[in-house]
């Protein structure tokens, strides 16, 4: 019984991190060609704090992560849409706003404080039923998503200004993806951990763009190299009874400077107008 316990246990892990290794990359391959990563990061870091905020006031953590992660990109995608120009200003303010709800937190009691440190590296092995359902129909519904509207994504992610005068609404994808980044962020910070949530949404496409010439060769090797480094860092962290969120974060981590030493792309900088398509919408 015992060994028939801890297999479902892992089996569910696996299937976890396998889901949000996988979904990270594919939008991570779209933060990183928009230079969003420090968005990206952002909305990590508050979606975090409304978890902190809701355990507080005796709330579900993922309505609190949700208000707080939507509210932030719906901020920033105002504000970017209609150029004020304080889009960085939102974003520091996050990091500063997060970090201060974090302490006040851990000066409440010793319970807070261990809910906090979960958030920062995660429970894959002590994930429940209903956060692994949550993740799994986030996958579901935002490949989907993306499929439905990948014409419109790839136009406005790699040539904004050409596909605003061919008449699309690039300000409308502009909110499009930020909410589909902090969905995504809402569903495996719990799981995966704030400071994995964030490799994982950078470190695999950032790779990725160092060898491929093209977003959809780019969205193929940065899920490989997303899930390969959840299969690898599972099985290295039983070989050597290390948390399992932070052997991976440390694998796709070290994948991604190995990649930049052996790019052949000259500096490690991958041109996004070498993955523009043709002018046509």
């Amino acid at each position: 019984m015992h060994e028939i316990m801890v297999t479902t246990i892992t089996l569910k892990a696996l299937v976890a991190a396998l889901l949000a290794s996988s979904l990270s990359a594919v939008l991570g391959v779209y933060v990183v060609l928009r230079r969003l990563s420090s968005l990206g990061a952002a909305i990590a870091h508050t979606t975090f704090a409304g978890a902190l905020v809701s355990y507080i006031i005796s709330l579900d953590p993922i309505i609190g992560s949700m208000f707080f992660g939507l509210g932030l990109a719906l901020l920033i995608s105002y504000s970017r849409a209609g150029k004020e120009g304080f889009a960085e200003s939102i974003v520091g303010a996050a990091f500063g706003i997060s970090a201060a709800v974090a302490a006040l937190a851990l000066s409440f009691s010793r319970e807070y404080s261990s809910i906090a440190f979960s958030y920062l590296v995660g429970d894959v092995l002590g994930v429940s039923d209903r956060e692994l359902i949550v993740l799994a129909l986030t996958f579901i519904l935002i490949v989907t998503l993306i499929i439905l509207f990948y014409k419109e994504l790839k136009y406005s992610t790699l040539d904004p200004e050409t596909s605003e005068a061919m008449g699309l609404r690039v300000s409308i994808y502009e909110y499009f993806f930020n909410v589909l980044t902090s969905l995504v962020l809402v569903a495996e910070i719990r799981i995966v951990g704030l400071i994995l949530a964030e490799v994982y949404l950078v470190a695999p496409a950032a790779a990725a763009l160092q060898f491929t010439h093209s977003i959809e060769g780019t969205l193929m090797l940065a899920i490989i190299m997303a899930v390969s480094s959840a299969l690898g860092g599972f099985m290295l962290s039983f070989s050597f009874n290390t948390p399992v969120s932070a052997t991976i974060g440390i694998l796709i981590s070290l994948i991604y400077v190995i990649s930049l030493l052996v790019s052949p792309k000259r500096k490690g900088k991958c041109s996004v107008a070498s993955l523009r398509p043709k002018r046509k919408i």
